[in-house]
């Protein structure tokens, strides 16, 4: 009896980024011929507006994906994103500067490693997606400078920033968006509600905790046999050009940091003046350092780089260094293509409008439950997954959620705070599971290019690797929601779970 070669039927993550494309194209048809729809209702004008699933292969649909994939790909924010970390962080390793401040790092214990990069991966959260961006070429450097394999990094940095998303050490932007819509569709029934953006802060600070704790134990377990560690890349390391290059990126980050101090001398200028709180003048739509981020981390990047290898002669002439920047896009073609299927995918889910009528029939068949308590609360986490799952837009989603679900919470006697923070949580624990994360095709990408050992990386494979992990850390964010639905205790400052 011949034995079966199992690879044969591994597809790539870009083929099956092309069935899951055609299955969503067949799907809209079938739903469509059936007349799958639902109806949202306006929250201030109280009209209802049916939506239904439109056929992308209907004469409108053709025309979309021809006159749309282009111009899609070319506006999908992640490209550039990536584009200007990758420069960064390369001109930082082949400068010799990653390696020397990696130094003493093959002394530390792989477990604190692990638990550093799932920290800062939580604490990140603060700069929203940028988090990806910056962490995942950042920390595969470090963990290659500390001997460990970087796709093991790239991973616990995803599992760290998408896990943590719901969780943190301050609120950041995205939760005043959230806040907002929490306060206006609860305002209905509890008038006097009004959303703090501190109101969450304890059991955020509990959730990054633990998720950096237990992610610790669980990586090391699953991870640690699985990967082999690699070889660092000599380079020349100098007391004297550390000292020269560590002074040059403390006085671009005074310069940095006074600029987003209000009410300084010639201060602010980063900072969108005429926002409300300090959290929007910093990330809100309108602020120049929510747009400069990577651009400042470019530009230190690029003038630490540069100063470190020229004295360390890692990098010998202008040359070498133009050199050097165009190492950036190697072993980087799957990110790119990656990016482009990807874009079609998404584009086509959205306009087929499938994910949005599943979720606006799962939200009012719950509008319509008779439970209450910690049943409605679990009902509504297994809501806001699914939803996630469908599509990861955490601002879209909690759009069609709220006018429903925070009102109905609330008449059952929970806080909206805590509504918001379940379906945070229920937001996180959806992206570790669904193809249509973008930054999850983007991470994928980023295991080929570290990829020296010639693995076989896929789409569901890499899910598959890290749902030992996940899997956990779903459980344990569900422990928490409901245990601290059930103790009542304060969520934030001066809010409780339960009204």
């Amino acid at each position: 009896m011949v034995k079966r070669n199992k690879n044969k039927m591994n597809f790539g993550p870009i083929t099956i980024m092309i069935f899951i494309g055609i299955g969503i194209a067949l799907l809209s048809f079938l739903l469509n011929k059936f007349g799958f729809q639902s109806y949202i209702t306006d929250p201030e004008t109280f009209e209802t507006t049916i939506v239904t699933v439109k056929n992308i292969f209907s004469r409108e649909g053709i025309r979309y994906i021809f006159g749309s994939s282009i111009s899609n790909f070319r506006v999908l924010e992640p490209f550039a994103v990536i584009v200007v970390s990758l420069i960064a962080v390369t001109i930082l390793e082949v400068s010799g500067l990653l390696s020397s401040l990696c130094k003493g790092i093959k002394n530390v214990r792989p477990a604190t490693l692990t638990f550093f990069t799932l920290l800062v991966s939580v604490f990140s959260t603060i700069v929203g997606d940028y988090s990806y961006a910056i962490l995942f070429p950042l920390v595969a450097m470090v963990y290659k400078n500390a001997n460990r394999d970087p796709k093991v990094g790239i991973m616990t940095a995803f599992i760290g920033i998408t896990m943590g998303y719901g969780a943190g050490f301050v609120y950041n932007y995205q939760d005043i968006l959230l806040g907002n819509i929490a306060q206006e569709t609860a305002s209905d029934v509890l008038e006097t509600y009004l959303f703090e953006p501190w109101s969450m802060i304890f059991i955020e600070v509990v959730s990054a905790l633990v998720i950096a704790i237990l992610g610790t134990i669980l990586i090391e377990k699953t991870f640690s046999k699985k990967y082999k560690r690699v070889e660092e890349k000599e380079y020349i390391h100098s007391p004297k050009a550390l000292a020269t290059t560590i002074g040059v990126f403390v006085f671009f980050m005074t310069l940095i940091i006074y600029s987003i101090i209000p009410g300084l001398p010639l201060s602010g200028w980063l900072l969108d003046l005429g926002a409300s709180t300090y959290m929007e003048k910093l990330f809100g739509n309108n602020a120049p350092f929510r747009e400069g981020i990577l651009v400042i981390f470019l530009g230190i990047a690029l003038i630490c780089g540069y100063i470190y290898g020229n004295i360390s002669r890692n990098i010998k002439s202008s040359k070498e260094y133009n050199k050097a920047i165009s190492l950036t896009f190697q072993n980087t073609g799957f990110i790119f293509a990656g990016l482009f299927f990807f874009s079609i995918i998404i584009n086509i889910l959205e306009w087929t409008n499938i994910s949005e009528v599943i979720s606006l029939r799962m939200i009012n068949s719950i509008s319509q439950t008779q439970m209450s308590g910690i049943f409605l609360i679990v009902l509504v986490l297994l809501l806001g997954i699914i939803m996630t799952i469908l599509n990861p837009s955490t601002i879209h989603n909690f759009t069609l959620f709220a006018p429903t679900l925070v009102p109905l919470l609330v008449r059952a006697n929970i806080a909206p705070s805590f509504s918001l923070m379940a379906f945070k949580a229920a937001d996180s624990i959806g992206k570790c599971f669904t193809p249509f994360y973008v930054f999850f095709i983007i991470m994928i990408g980023f295991l080929y290019k570290y990829d020296t050992q010639d693995e076989d990386i896929t789409l569901f494979g890499t899910m598959k690797k890290m749902m030992p992990v996940t899997l956990w850390l779903t459980l344990a964010w569900i422990v928490i929601i409901i245990g601290w639905s059930l103790l009542g205790i304060k969520i934030g400052i001066g809010v409780s779970s339960t009204l």
